[in-house]
């Protein structure tokens, strides 16, 4: 294939929340794939809040770090154009981590500890899923509630962030396991969202009265707080866990901004003393590495079963990507997986 594509690449590291000026729309070549490789479209980006890791000048946490000038990094689903691997042929369907752009070459023999592109089978659910409820979302969100969570029927979960992509969907596997959901988000209209959704309860974070919708949501306090957020809204749960809650943590994003030390007053103290006194587990995990293959077959199968719903949230055209995923910072409105639709299907 001949001819130019569009890619973002990044102009200059994030300071702090990531801005749309931190990033560039250019043109580029197509590549060209060679032997053992693969030519793909892409169809969908996905603007997970991780990526924010990739984009500091030091890298303190995650595995990949994009510097000025390169392609941004992000999972994608893509359409093979044009294969050199027996294993891929055009038309396929696939998830991988291409990133911003419209096409990219990969080399499935070569792939990292990821593993080589995932095919997808569009008859079983429609091909942006892979990169929300049939993705890693979906896999922390299990873990989330089973395999770190262990919930069980009757107890009581709290989820902050509740309105993203993980917490939509912890939120009602919590359903399908029995227990009562609490979910708490920013804005009137994404608390009705998660009822809309099944959870029992929705705070709003951003009320003035927020600590009192808190208590009253938590009569008899949480058995389970995941928290995809820490800071003030942290602060504000850990009064109502029980003795030997568990703490699920797969996200901080009130910190992704900032370096291994954040601004005063120092509360580790105070969280510590909360640990001990109330006997807390806390655990931090990735969601692809616990979830597994498990997670998937089982959210699979309770979408089968209309027990899960999944919500999408979709700007159009790659150009837009900056500006969308500066708003996961900076209180968008968006409910479930945020994603771009690169190109039709």
């Amino acid at each position: 294939m001949v001819g130019t594509m569009q890619q973002v690449v990044l102009r200059r590291y994030a300071q702090g929340s990531p801005r749309a000026e931190d990033f560039a729309l250019v043109e580029g070549p197509v590549p060209v794939p060679g032997d053992g490789e693969v030519l793909l479209k892409t169809l969908w980006l996905a603007l997970d809040p991780l990526i924010r890791f990739a984009i500091d000048e030091k890298r303190l946490s995650g595995v990949t770090q994009v510097h000025p000038g390169e392609v941004m990094y992000g999972p994608t689903v893509s359409r093979v154009v044009a294969s050199n691997h027996p294993g891929y042929g055009v038309g396929d369907v696939v998830e991988d981590r291409t990133g911003w752009r419209e096409y990219a070459v990969v080399a499935p023999d070569k792939a990292d500890w990821r593993g080589p592109p995932r095919k997808l089978d569009p008859g079983l659910a429609p091909v942006s899923t892979a990169l929300g409820a049939l993705g890693m979302p979906g896999q922390t969100a299990h873990a989330c509630m089973i395999g770190i969570g262990r919930v069980q029927a009757g107890e009581t979960v709290v989820i902050s962030a509740a309105a993203g992509a993980v917490g939509t969907l912890a939120g009602q596997i919590g359903k399908v396991l029995g227990a009562r959901m609490v979910g708490i988000a920013g804005g009137r209209a994404k608390c009705a969202a998660l009822l809309e959704l099944g959870f029992d309860a929705a705070v709003d974070y951003k009320a003035t009265d927020f600590p009192d919708q808190l208590k009253a949501a938590l009569p008899g306090g949480a058995d389970v707080f995941v928290d995809n957020v820490g800071g003030e809204v942290m602060l504000a749960v850990l009064p109502h866990l029980k003795r030997g809650a568990r703490m699920p943590v797969c996200g901080f994003i009130a910190y992704y901004g900032m370096g291994m030390e954040g601004p005063g007053p120092d509360r580790l103290p105070g969280f510590f003393r909360t640990i001990m006194a109330k006997g807390l587990e806390v655990r931090g995990f990735g969601g692809f590495l616990v979830g597994g293959q498990q997670a998937l077959d089982d959210i699979a199968g309770w979408m089968r079963e209309g027990r899960i719903v999944t919500p999408e949230a979709v700007v159009e055209g790659l150009a837009a990507a900056p500006d969308a995923f500066a708003g996961v910072f900076g209180g968008n409105a968006h409910v479930g997986k945020l994603l771009v639709r690169v190109a039709a299907e």
